[in-house]
């Protein structure tokens, strides 16, 4: 009799946690907003790449199943610079003439997107480029400034995931360029599986019970 309630209470366990897992909502997304943040060496100074950034990420809420993706405009970023120095004065005569000469334009040019949450989790997710800029002058056949942002992968809940993947910029002409951001939501948290044993133990202890009370009668 005891070996059946023990293999009953176990079935029903396991259903529930079976059934948890299945009926797992879907996530609903709050974003509030996004930013760029930048190196010193953007600017329209001697020795600074003329690069400038502008957020365009409104305020919106959506829901996504396991497996789907949302995407929106994150931002534009506009290439201003002509001709892009090296800080040697001879190399960037060569290349770009008198108007050219000036500063090394290529370093500190770090590039992190910043996208806020108020769920489903209250944080500000950062996402870091790779930069780099060409010396020579723009509105050529090459690349002369390009921004490569690397997905990142965000943890919530209890095992909750999603992606965060910002779309790259190439620049081989003056001008400016949008990207996306997409959300895609690799898995759906699921119950804490606290509750569920709690549950588990809660009909041991009444089928328990009543095994007792069956006895003494």
């Amino acid at each position: 009799m005891r070996s059946k309630l023990l293999a009953t209470v176990a079935a029903a366990a396991m259903s529930i946690a079976t059934m948890a897992t299945a009926m797992a909502a879907p996530v609903v997304f709050d974003v509030t907003g996004g930013s760029f943040t930048t190196g010193s060496g953007y600017g329209k100074g001697n020795g600074q790449l003329d690069v400038a950034f502008t957020s365009l990420v409104t305020p919106q809420s959506f829901t996504l199943d396991q497996g789907q993706t949302q995407s929106f405009l994150f931002g534009r970023v506009t290439l201003g610079e002509t001709c892009i120095n090296s800080g040697n004065g001879l190399v960037d005569l060569a290349l770009c003439g008198f108007s050219g000469l000036g500063g090394n334009e290529t370093d500190n040019l770090g590039v992190t997107a910043n996208l806020s949450f108020a769920n489903p989790l209250a944080a500000t997710i950062q996402s870091v480029a790779i930069t780099g800029a060409f010396v020579g002058p723009v509105n050529d056949i090459f690349d002369d400034y390009f921004i490569n942002f690397r997905p990142v992968t965000v943890n919530f809940g209890n095992g909750g995931e999603f992606v965060l993947d910002l779309g790259d910029l190439f620049f081989d002409r003056v001008g400016s360029i949008t990207n996306g951001a997409n959300i895609t939501l690799t898995a759906t948290p699921v119950p804490e599986p606290a509750s569920l044993a709690l549950f588990a133990s809660g009909l041991l202890g009444l089928g328990l019970m009543r095994r007792s009370r069956s006895r003494s009668i």
